[in-house]
């Protein structure tokens, strides 16, 4: 029993750096004698509460393992992600950080726990060896809020340039989480104008993206090129709509330097379509390419708790 135990130890903690909780060993039936026993007499050692080492079996990623078993659901960030994406800061931290949902903070010996309300399977790299940690483009949108305007420039210029970041993907980041008030996107998207100009979709490819994806969520109630109510025969027609929780969505094909014009031109049909009652959602091709999952996924919560909240009325 004790040489099948230990076999079930070892082999646990060989797949994460050397590192296993307390609840996945008593998953795998090791009893809770034979993990203190062990604990005791050296065979593991406590990382954080919960969550132990076999020191034998340590690596450079035994930290990172353990912080992330210690708080559910998490994943490496901020300057922890920047080196598992491999990129060049030049500041040494020593804290290992990690992100997690919200509620979900505490206090770890070596380790910064970052709380969100916002992070999706668009966010996430997952490794073959199970370690979670933000994808590039979210590990910068992270970090603008703690870099100097000029060390961020820096970062985005050097890591397009290794390509370890993909600039498409860092827009798509941008624009979805703009809504969400993140620090550091004030100075992200001035930067993003600056160094660069994206080819959008042709607008007929970027309208069948959005329709298949709204079909994909079920969201099959929404209408191609709707006439809303206040369409006067010339203007008004929008790219979707959902009569039945008063959503609109509209595909922005346009590329990054679009003029004040059209700029202004939208705000009007917005507090327009608001004034009648309709909400409008307006979605990048960068959002819809790069980030559908989450994108969309925030279309589907605002189209249900509209229906919810206008059958409640």
């Amino acid at each position: 029993m004790a040489e099948r135990h230990s076999l079930t130890l070892l082999t646990i903690a060989a797949q994460n750096h050397g590192v296993c909780a307390r609840q996945e060993l008593l998953d795998a039936g090791v009893s809770r004698s034979s993990i203190d026993r062990r604990i005791r007499i050296g065979f593991l050692s406590i990382a954080h509460p919960g969550v132990y080492m076999i020191p034998q079996l340590r690596n450079e990623l035994t930290r990172h393992s353990a912080a992330l078993k210690a708080v559910p659901n998490s994943v490496a960030s901020r300057r922890t992600a920047a080196s598992l994406n491999n990129f060049q800061l030049r500041e040494i931290d020593h804290l290992i950080h990690i992100t997690a949902p919200n509620g979900r903070s505490q206090r770890l010996d070596g380790v910064r726990v970052h709380e969100t309300r916002r992070i999706t399977v668009d966010d996430i790299v997952e490794r073959s060896d199970g370690l979670r940690f933000t994808s590039p483009a979210r590990t910068v949108v992270d970090l603008a809020g703690e870099l100097s305007r000029n060390r961020l420039r820096h970062l985005v210029q050097t890591e397009i340039a290794a390509k370890h970041l993909v600039p498409s993907e860092l827009q798509a980041c941008i624009s979805s989480l703009a809504r969400r008030g993140l620090p550091g996107i004030g100075r992200l998207r001035p930067l993003m104008i600056h160094l660069f100009d994206a080819d959008p979709l042709a607008g007929s490819e970027l309208e069948r993206k959005v329709q298949y994806q709204l079909a994909d969520r079920g969201l099959t109630g929404f209408i191609a090129q709707f006439r809303p109510p206040w369409f006067d025969g010339i203007r008004g027609v929008v790219d979707f709509a959902d009569a039945d929780s008063m959503v609109i969505v509209e595909a922005d094909g346009r590329r990054w330097h679009a003029t004040e014009q059209a700029m202004a031109d939208d705000r009007r049909r917005d507090r327009l379509a608001t004034t009648h009652g309709w909400v409008v959602l307006r979605v990048s091709w960068s959002e819809v390419v790069h980030r559908p999952a989450a994108t969309f996924a925030e279309i589907q919560d605002v189209v249900q708790a509209r229906r919810r909240a206008l059958n409640a009325a």
